[in-house]
């Protein structure tokens, strides 16, 4: 799975749902919910007042949709973050196949949550059983790029993106 390190609040504490009978994360995009939402009812507006993107195919079933079934639904709040920008001071590990969920403690410090990752790996590797990051491909991802690929398939084989960060 993809990663990137994303700031929270002090001592996040993660919400959790019921997802299919077991308790999860609930997954969140990385964005403020009051930017998607004024996002979604400008494009809203546009679509009633007739205009279309340039990419829309004019078929007669398609000129009837309403904006929802050709875009998506409004924003869901709980699929948002709810603090403010300046807020989030910590580092955080999130996984990104879905909007994003956790797959770290919170930490004060980039080197804290170095330190965890070395010794610890993420909560997938943990379930897995893979072992920790080692200690080039934690402090390349957290004071790189912030972001690593699911895979990667190379010379040296296909292996995690996180530990191609460590080459």
């Amino acid at each position: 799975m993809g990663r990137e390190l994303r700031r929270v609040p002090p001592n996040w504490e993660h919400p959790e749902r019921n997802h299919y009978g077991k308790k999860s994360f609930q997954p969140m995009f990385d964005r403020h919910f009051e930017d998607a939402a004024k996002e979604w009812k400008d494009e809203f507006s546009k679509w009633e007042a007739g205009e279309r993107p340039d990419w829309f195919n004019r078929t007669e079933s398609d000129e009837n949709l309403e904006f929802w079934e050709w875009e998506s639904n409004p924003p869901d709040r709980d699929y948002y973050r709810p603090w403010k920008d300046e807020e989030a001071t910590w580092y955080q590990v999130w996984e990104t196949v879905s909007e994003g969920t956790p797959v770290s403690p919170p930490f004060e410090t980039k080197s804290e949550l170095i330190d965890y990752l070395w010794h610890n790996g993420d909560f997938w590797d943990q379930r897995r059983g893979t072992g920790p990051w080692s200690r080039k491909s934690a402090e390349e991802f957290v004071n790189g790029p912030g972001f690593a690929v699911s895979f990667v398939s190379d010379e040296k084989g296909f292996r995690s993106g996180v530990e191609a960060l460590g080459d």
